[in-house]
C-alpha cells in the first residue's frame, strides 16, 4: 500500500511539473510581470520541492501513507497556486 501511494505522488508530481511548464509557455507581458514570473517558478519547481519535503517527512516519521496523502494535497495546492499566479 505505501508503494502505490508514493507512485500516485510521483504521478502527481510529474503532472504538476508538466502543467507548470505550460504556464511558462504562455505569452509574457500584461500588468503584473513579477507576479507571472513568481507563479511560473512556483509552478515548475514548487511541486519538486513539495515532493522532496514529503518524502523526507515520510522517512523521518515512518508514516508512509499519511505522508503520501499530505504530500498529494500539498502538490495540488502548490500547482493550483502557481497557475493562479501565472494564468
Amino acid at each position: 500500500m505505501p508503494f502505490l501511494s508514493w507512485v500516485a505522488v510521483l504521478a502527481l508530481t510529474i503532472a504538476a511539473v508538466l502543467i507548470g511548464r505550460t504556464a511558462r509557455e504562455v505569452e509574457r507581458g500584461g500588468r503584473h510581470p513579477g507576479r507571472h514570473r513568481f507563479g511560473t517558478t512556483l509552478s515548475i519547481s514548487g511541486p519538486l520541492l513539495v515532493a522532496g519535503v514529503g518524502l523526507v517527512w515520510a522517512v523521518l516519521t515512518g508514516n508512509w501513507v499519511p505522508a503520501a496523502a499530505g504530500t498529494a494535497g500539498a502538490l495540488i495546492l502548490t500547482a493550483g497556486l502557481g497557475l493562479a499566479l501565472a494564468p
